[in-house]
């Protein structure tokens, strides 16, 4: 598909990067050039220079012969204007991002007046992961399908974690609690595991279930934490407000710790039931004052990767039992994977990972089946890709066991009228399910992929 990508910043670069490598014709606008220079040396894409709003720009991208127009710039407007024109001169598909929040509010309205397919908030995404994670505590990651009850957990099997030693063959006669145990990544390998697998100790392991068995599965496996009710949240940021309203809907108090005076009287105004202090969080004193030993959550959300991961460790090594990290530079993510084993996220990958999966859906589509969504679970290796089936799909009619499947596949659930469940032997796929299909080192774009 031919893609053209407005804004070569960390988020379009990003985009740009992961559809590059899944063979699309990428052509990247933005107004600096040393930014389109940088993408030259990373990815085999075009570089237009100038304004995504202008025409004459959009025009010599070749607009008009674009399958999908991507708004990623840092300005909400530029991207509404963006899109409207690459509409009207041709371009199939528009995405835009939107990081206002009266642009969140309007939903699809917005989207039918502006004609956008999709529109993506990124600081809401990020914030929607934050706190799912935070009901979640022993988990690293809590991914959830649309339309969905399930939902796919990874967390870290620790020393004395009951399902320590234990082959997955054995896992129903020591927890009664139906749950599939869908992917393990151990020492850098990533698998799909089969019921000869035994659970070690560092193992990162995804689980997928109904959320409330999902807990009854952490207390039978002595890992369960309960959800954090006081939460220490440093750095005043659109996400620290769609977070705090997230969070104080389920019942938990929140202290928001900002240095700048004129933002704290902004977030004082947006967030009457929080607490908003003002100063330094990276002064030890002011946490103790706001409470970091009393706190059971520390999410930090500041612009700086290394003031989030150094005020992580301090919260950590301050007794706070569960604590997130927003860091963009994915370098530092991988140097903490194994030092600073606490959940952090990056909210460029979310966004890309949510446009990833749009533009597989539509460059796939068939009667055989399309993709609803996708995400990525513990590490780069292993995928979950929701796919709706098809008239024409080959692995319908049949059961699990029926089906040859390739090495690395593994059916994981099934959205069935309004209703899911967990996939296993005796399932059989009609049309119009909703399948999610877990992979370890394979990309499928195809439901019939997973096909020996």
């Amino acid at each position: 598909m031919k893609i053209v990508i407005a804004g070569a910043g960390k988020v379009g670069f990003t985009v740009a990067l992961r559809l590059c490598r899944e063979g699309h014709d990428i052509t990247l606008i933005d107004e600096k050039r040393e930014a389109l220079e940088a993408a030259a040396n990373a990815m085999d894409a075009m570089g237009v220079c100038g304004s995504c709003a202008s025409p004459a720009t959009l025009r010599e991208a070749e607009i008009d012969e674009a399958d999908v127009f991507i708004a990623a710039t840092g300005n909400d407007e530029a991207n509404l204007v963006a899109c409207q024109f690459a509409r009207k001169m041709g371009a199939k598909h528009t995405v835009a991002r939107l990081r206002n929040q009266e642009y969140l509010d309007s939903g699809e309205s917005l989207r039918e007046i502006m004609e956008l397919n999709l529109s993506i908030n990124p600081d809401y995404l990020t914030a929607g992961e934050i706190s799912r994670v935070l009901q979640f505590p022993a988990a690293t990651q809590v991914d959830s399908f649309p339309d969905c009850e399930l939902e796919i957990v990874t967390f870290r099997i620790t020393e004395h974690s009951r399902l320590n030693g234990v082959a997955l063959s054995r896992l129903p006669s020591l927890i009664s609690h139906k749950v599939l145990i869908c992917a393990a990544e151990r020492g850098g390998r990533v698998s799909i595991p089969d019921g000869s697998f035994v659970l070690q100790t560092g193992d990162l392991i995804s689980v997928t279930a109904p959320p409330k068995v999902l807990r009854k599965f952490f207390i039978a496996a002595g890992a369960y934490q309960k959800p954090v009710k006081n939460v220490l949240i440093l750095g005043g940021s659109r996400i620290a407000v769609y977070l705090t309203h997230l969070l104080e809907a389920t019942g938990v108090n929140v202290t928001i710790i900002e240095h700048s005076n004129a933002r704290c009287q902004i977030l004082a105004e947006l967030l009457q039931s929080a607490d908003i202090v003002c100063g330094d969080g990276t002064d030890t004193t002011v946490l103790a004052q706001c409470g970091l030993k009393d706190a059971d959550g520390f999410v930090a959300l500041t612009n700086l990767d290394e003031e989030n991961i150094i005020l992580s460790m301090y919260a950590e090594k301050s007794g706070v039992e569960k604590v997130v990290s927003k860091i963009n530079n994915e370098k530092f993510t991988d140097l903490l994977r194994d030092v600073f084993p606490d959940t952090t996220l990056s909210p460029k990958n979310l966004v890309a990972e949510r446009i990833e999966g749009y533009v597989r859906g539509l460059a796939h589509a068939s009667d055989e089946s399309t993709i609803e969504a996708l995400y990525y679970l513990g590490s780069q290796d292993v995928m979950a890709t929701e796919f709706v089936v098809g008239a024409k799909a080959a692995c319908i009619g049949k059961t699990l066991t029926e089906l040859r499947l390739k090495p690395g596949v593994l059916i994981a659930a099934v959205v069935r009228g309004g209703s899911s469940f967990l996939a296993d032997g005796k399932t059989v796929l009609v049309p119009g399910d909703k399948a999610v299909v877990v992979t370890a080192r394979r990309s499928i774009f195809k439901l019939d992929d997973i096909l020996a």
